[in-house]
């Protein structure tokens, strides 16, 4: 069994100096003088024995050595003890490393002494420096109380639990600390073109139930319309199987504007004559024909047109008539899905053109869309996908926040998309809602200028809908200040989606265990209502809660049941970072404040100001006289009006005056 020693170099200024910290790391070897005390213990050392250095009250490395040395000279002897090599538990400053204070070393003898640890095998798998081995028991014992290690820590509780709430005093760096996490979880974010993104999600695509579930939709319904408007029925095509108006939810045009949105991107504008050449008046009856035409002699026109579309592509016919480009489009497709891409407005073809990378100068919108077709085959025979074109086109939709309908301002594609997930932040007040986070009904205005009501997607949904089309990447949700809205209101049935989560390999029973339905249903493109809420695996929520804030409701059992709680403590950045910019002589004289003058009715760990409080922000105008004026001591004289802090304190003076008093007096 290996023995480990913790070897302490010593504090700047006390027993040893820094360059005999820089000789150590330089010659990995560690050094003592003749003054040196346990000096009998450290002779005990053996080759193959872990030396554990400590530096400024930190553990910073270990390493396995060589032996023992002995070196006598004029000014007395020199003992070493060589290290094949140090490897460092922070590779960004080996200084940081952690924090010796509050470990709990159970199975290492005390500080400064000899020990062996139990269970750990001879065979300890050095590697080089920044590859320490994560498996190793004494690695996670030292590792895990770096602020790496707690970062660490944090992720892997996240991927446990899927939700955590961090909590603790005000100025900790909670929000800052649930970005880090967000980001670390999600992993390096790639900003790369639009096209090499569709060529990445594409090449990766994997089907999952919700793409299934489009592809299938889309395909019944393209197959059903076919046979019903077949080359054949079309040529005999009546004016009322045509037509919109007179009520009948089976006519062609009514399967072109409503029962087909589920295949494509369409936006007719407003029916009728406008649209479609010929409609009735809903409110008289009346046959209304472009141009006053007759009606029979107009519809036998349009026989001519459907049939040179359907069977010969060829949309001459449809252009003499004045028929929109995105019309005729959508009559291609629903014949010819394979060869014209969905997406049929003149604006968003335009907005594709540029993510396929397709200069559209001089080309009309069929073939421009037929060229976006090319391209998306290209990029899916060249990657053997399964990748349908309709799932791609809703998930660039989404990922590109291209807006439905006719855009009313210039929308550009971004310059470069980032990959791996997304995480959003949102905050919570005491009037948010179940309907500003999860489901409710939004007003907006229709193409008719007029007011209409629809139920959408809140922040959570919103995530959950893009997590499931995307199961390979994670999505975050950060709610800032969770504790400030009612939690039970503002959550409703997904309280117990929160512990039912959707896997996506899981059994059909299994699936259908964690859905929960909505009390606002969604309607789809065909105008079926879905109440139905999941949140997959790969969504993450972190919520951030200030303790120190009572005039808000606590979070209830069955809540708390639901998520995890990370404590983020005040810390002295001094010795945790090393931070050179850290007021620790200010920081140390509010923190006596929280161990002298704390009302019992609160604890130290909920009040204390954090350590953000007490960063010198000079280069931005915020040095820390200026942040004690101005937000260190406002705050602390709140805390002696609501009784937080009490009691009497010893000033410059000597003699004991009011704590508000000697709140004056303190400075950075």
């Amino acid at each position: 069994m290996r023995r480990f020693f913790i070897c302490s170099v010593g504090e700047p200024g006390k027993d040893y100096i820094e360059d005999n910290f820089q000789r150590i790391v330089s010659e990995s070897a560690f050094y003592m003088h003749e003054d040196t005390t346990q000096k009998g213990l450290y002779n005990e050392i053996q080759p193959g024995d872990i030396l554990i250095l400590k530096y400024n009250s930190n553990y910073v490395a270990y390493g396995e050595t060589t032996g023992i040395r002995t070196v006598e000279n004029n000014s007395g002897w020199i003992f070493s003890s060589p290290v094949k090599t140090w490897y460092f538990f922070d590779n960004d400053n080996y200084k940081k490393g952690v924090n010796s204070y509050g470990v709990s070393w159970e199975t290492l003898a005390g500080s400064g002494q000899m020990g062996t640890v139990k269970g750990i095998t001879p065979e300890f798998g050095f590697l080089k420096v920044g590859e320490i081995s994560s498996d190793s028991e004494l690695y996670r014992s030292l590792f895990i109380e770096t602020k790496k290690g707690r970062m660490e820590k944090t992720i892997n509780l996240l991927k446990y639990k899927k939700q955590i709430i961090l909590q603790g005093p005000p100025g900790t760096g909670k929000t800052r600390l649930a970005k880090e996490l967000a980001n670390n979880l999600i992993g390096n974010k790639k900003t790369i073109s639009p096209l090499k993104y569709v060529e990445n999600f594409i090449q990766n695509y994997k089907l999952t139930d919700q793409s299934s579930k489009i592809d299938l939709i889309s395909d019944n319904l393209l197959s059903e319309f076919k046979d019903t408007f077949s080359l054949e029925k079309i040529k005999d095509l009546s004016i009322d199987d045509y037509t919109l108006g007179n009520g009948s939810q089976d006519s062609f045009c009514y399967w072109i504007e409503q029962k087909l949105a589920h295949t494509c991107k369409f936006s007719p504008g407003g029916a009728g004559t406008t649209v479609y050449g010929i409609s009735y008046n809903k409110e008289s009856g009346d046959l209304r024909v472009d141009d006053d035409q007759n009606p029979d002699d107009f519809m036998a026109k349009v026989r001519v047109m459907l049939s040179d579309l359907v069977e010969k592509e060829d949309y001459t016919k449809a252009r003499e008539m004045k028929f929109w480009y995105s019309l005729i489009l959508k009559i291609l497709h629903s014949y010819n899905p394979d060869r014209y891409f969905p997406v049929l407005s003149k604006d968003h073809l335009k907005l594709f053109a540029k993510i396929f990378e397709i200069d559209p100068k001089g080309l009309d919108d069929i073939v421009l869309n037929k060229k976006i077709n090319e391209a998306f085959y290209s990029l899916k025979n060249q990657s053997k996908s399964t990748i349908s074109s309709v799932v791609l086109m809703r998930h660039l939709y989404e990922k590109f926040k291209i807006k439905e309908g006719n855009l009313t301002e210039p929308y550009e594609v971004e310059a470069g998309i980032n990959v791996s997930g997304n995480y959003k932040i949102i905050q919570f007040h005491p009037s948010y809602t179940y309907e500003d986070f999860v489901r409710g009904i939004s007003a907006a205005s229709n193409s008719k200028s007029q007011i209409e009501y629809k139920v959408v997607n809140k922040a959570l949904t919103e995530l959950a809908e893009e997590a499931l089309l995307n199961k390979e990447e994670k999505y975050v949700l950060i709610i800032d200040e969770i504790n400030r809205a009612n939690l039970s209101s503002v959550l409703g049935e997904l309280i117990y989606a929160l512990e039912y989560r959707y896997f996506f390999n899981d059994s059909i029973e299994k699936k259908l265990e964690s859905e929960v339905e909505s009390i606002y249903g969604l309607k789809d493109e065909n105008g079926t209502t879905n109440r139905v809420l999941k949140l997959p695996e790969n969504l993450y929520i972190i919520g951030t809660m200030n303790t120190a804030d009572r005039s808000v409701g606590h979070i209830d059992y069955a809540i708390r049941r639901r998520f995890a709680f990370r404590d983020v403590l005040p810390e002295n950045l001094k010795i945790t970072q090393g931070l050179k910019n850290f007021d620790e002589n200010l920081f140390l004289k509010v923190a006596d404040l929280f161990d002298t003058n704390l009302s019992q009715e609160f604890h130290k760990n909920d009040v204390q100001l954090g350590h953000s409080y007490f960063i010198d922000k000079f280069d931005e105008g915020g040095s820390m006289d200026i942040r004690f004026q101005y937000e260190i001591k406002p705050i602390l004289l709140e805390y002696v009006k609501d009784g937080v802090l009490i009691g009497k304190k010893k000033g410059k003076s000597g003699i004991e005056i009011p704590l508000a008093q000697y709140i004056h007096e303190l400075s950075s």
